[in-house]
């Protein structure tokens, strides 16, 4: 955001190069969306109203890699809780991937990228990164259960996208799954009214599908927060108590994946990954109430949060030490607040911290 960001958008070369540059950082994550002709380029937003004014408001997958070289990065005001047509233009352009990889791995050899598949384009960057031996070992996808509905139907996506031959030695891979998916991989195996069990089979079962494929899977992810019930109140929605269950069993499933002796023994030096994320800013309302949003990576637009019992569920999952109570890596919207958290934790002393982040709220005069 222009008040947020020091002028720097997201996913463009001078944030990557300020992270893993002069920062001194050697792992980002990095967010990549394929163009109509398979180009990737690197954004956050699958549309391009957030982020670019030239290229109107449209996917990035129904434009041609050629409309968008050169196109200038904008960043839009928000006003109460709103993205405005307001925008100011960055020294960024819309960067492919193979630009940004170029200019990173110049500035710091050492580097690592977690580039984010998303919805169901990972299997095509697979088979891209597979005849680009020069990003092996510096590049782990992530992928999601959203297209992917097993292990099979992972590595034929790949297959049909014509790797090279040892795509599954040189390409390291992260399968990730939100518990907002278990419910829907639970109906997929023919239960409808899910318990807890039910959705942390239905989790297992898509990850045991993964790791039994010949693949090199380094980490295996899972978001999750690790509420309880006792957060709830006495009347609890329907699709609130499902929230806070499916939470529950992606814990379960951290668990799993972190110290089952089997997965362990096939794969000694499986990594378990989590997250540190909660919204992208909060602004003062006009009502006088305080509201906290995300985007939405469809359009490009806030979106609010809901404001019932699932609240906790986000607190949590924002708040820095949370995760890493369990994971091996955390992609953090908040390192700094990660890493003091624990070089605290080292010297015995538990201190407290919440999901809120002075950095990303707007009052009234700086929102307008």
């Amino acid at each position: 955001m222009f008040n947020l960001g020091k002028r720097i958008q997201e996913c463009t070369a001078s944030s990557l190069l300020a992270a893993l540059g002069q920062g001194g950082r050697n792992l980002s994550e990095l967010d990549v969306c394929l163009t109509s002709d398979n180009v990737a380029i690197v954004s956050h937003d699958l549309n391009t109203w957030r982020v670019s004014e030239k290229l109107g408001d449209k996917l990035f997958n129904e434009i041609h890699s050629s409309k968008i070289k050169d196109v200038p990065v904008i960043i839009r005001e928000v006003s109460n809780g709103i993205i405005q047509d307001k925008y100011l233009e960055t020294i960024d352009h819309i960067p492919l991937l193979t630009e940004i990889f170029s200019k990173v791995f110049l500035a710091n050899p050492d580097a690592t990228i977690f580039l984010d598949g998303r919805n169901y384009d990972a299997h095509v960057i697979v088979a891209w990164l597979s005849h680009r031996p020069e990003y092996h070992q510096r590049v782990v996808v992530l992928f999601y259960t959203f297209e992917y509905p097993h292990g099979g139907a992972f590595v034929d996506a790949v297959l049909n996208a014509q790797p090279a031959s040892a795509w599954r030695k040189s390409i390291s891979l992260m399968p990730a799954l939100f518990p907002e998916e278990l419910c829907r991989l639970a109906r997929l195996r023919q239960v409808t009214e899910p318990t807890v069990d039910d959705l942390y089979l239905a989790g297992k079962a898509w990850f045991d599908s993964m790791l039994m494929q010949d693949m090199r899977i380094v980490a295996a992810h899972v978001v999750f927060s690790g509420v309880t019930r006792n957060l709830l109140g006495q009347v609890v929605d329907k699709d609130v108590l499902l929230a806070f269950d499916s939470d529950q069993a992606a814990v379960r499933l951290a668990y799993y994946l972190k110290e089952d002796t089997m997965i362990r023994a096939k794969r000694p030096h499986l990594k378990f990954a989590a997250v540190t994320r909660c919204y992208d800013f909060a602004a003062l309302l006009d009502s006088g109430e305080r509201g906290e949003f995300s985007i939405d990576i469809k359009t490009g637009r806030a979106r609010r949060h809901e404001t019932d019992e699932r609240k906790h569920i986000r607190w949590r999952k924002g708040t820095p030490g949370n995760s890493a109570t369990i994971a091996d890596w955390v992609i953090s919207d908040r390192p700094e607040d990660e890493m003091a958290i624990w070089e605290w934790r080292n010297q015995g002393i538990d201190r407290e911290v919440s999901h809120l982040s002075p950095h990303l709220d707007l009052n009234i005069e700086t929102s307008k």
